[in-house]
């Protein structure tokens, strides 16, 4: 029971990582916390329910979501983002505001009802851990965690683009003196947000189902990990996932109540021993401005 328990945690912290990443890189690169991440994640919602309901495989469905999070990403920096950099509040109300008009725009499409998204083959089944029936969609879930960790870790280390990225996040200043051109990087990094929103939002409605407001249920969750884990660190994301999902698990298991209290005491204290988060900057360190 308790294998099946902390596996459970596990696939929780993969989600919330894989949802949770790619907004705390683009508050490296911006500065502003992103709201319009839930409207891309309730896109990947629904293109993946799209996609299963005619016939796809999972892995296409996820790609649509994927896509799809980051075209909708790239053309909202684009037009609406990018003339506002400089201006922190503008961003948030543009962000929320995006936010808010994507998760309309689904509900006229669609409605307000919880869709079922259909589950094929192997997906649809369990397999028996520790004496009990586990889902083979959660370890699933953990897989693409671990992928997505990995994938992410080496381009930030192994790649120019990482390198860049990386040294906007340190310091734009020092950034731009080193002849990285900022612009094109923060329009890089936003839509691979997107990306990572489009395929979180894809995983999420096979365990949690369909519907318009899955990306505002899921915000809070997404802020407090990226809080936890240190604004725009990605490993510290990975940390404060775990945390945050087998915590989610443990006490969801014997006081199901409790369970969002939990993970709230949680930001609360590790804030208050390292204001800056688990593996964050110190405050007063981050350097971002209108490039």
């Amino acid at each position: 029971m308790l294998l099946n328990v902390l596996l459970a945690g596990l696939s929780l912290a993969a989600f919330y990582f894989i949802l949770s990443a790619g907004l705390s890189l683009v508050f490296g690169i911006m500065g502003v916390l992103n709201f319009a991440s839930a409207g891309y994640f309730v896109l990947g919602v629904y293109a993946t329910w799209y996609g299963l309901g005619h016939g796809w495989g999972m892995l296409p469905a996820l790609l649509l979501a994927a896509a799809v999070g980051g075209a909708v990403a790239w053309l909202v920096e684009a037009a609406l983002l990018r003339p506002l950099y400089g201006n922190v509040g503008g961003q948030i109300l543009t962000t929320l505001g995006v936010m808010l008009i994507l998760g309309e725009t689904v509900n006229w499409i669609f409605g307000p009802q919880i869709q079922e998204e259909p589950m094929q083959g192997l997906l649809a089944g369990t397999v028996v851990l520790g004496g009990m029936p586990f889902p083979v969609y959660r370890l699933l879930l953990i897989a693409a965690g671990i992928m997505i960790f990995l994938l992410l870790s080496s381009v930030l280390r192994d790649t120019a683009i990482g390198l860049k990225v990386r040294a906007g996040v340190e310091s734009q200043t020092l950034a731009e003196l080193a002849g990285v051109r900022v612009a094109p990087l923060r329009s890089f990094v936003y839509a691979a947000g997107g990306v990572l929103a489009g395929l979180a939002g894809g995983l999420y409605g096979p365990f949690s189902g369909v519907y318009p407001t899955a990306g505002v249920d899921t915000l809070l969750l997404t802020f407090i990990v990226v809080v936890i884990g240190g604004l725009g660190s990605v490993p510290g994301t990975l940390a404060a996932s775990l945390v945050i999902g087998l915590a989610e698990a443990l006490v969801g298991f014997y006081a199901p109540n409790l369970a969002l209290t939990v993970n709230v005491l949680a930001m609360i204290v590790i804030l208050v021993l390292r204001p800056q988060g688990l593996l964050g900057k110190p405050p007063g360190r981050r350097d971002t401005h209108a490039a």
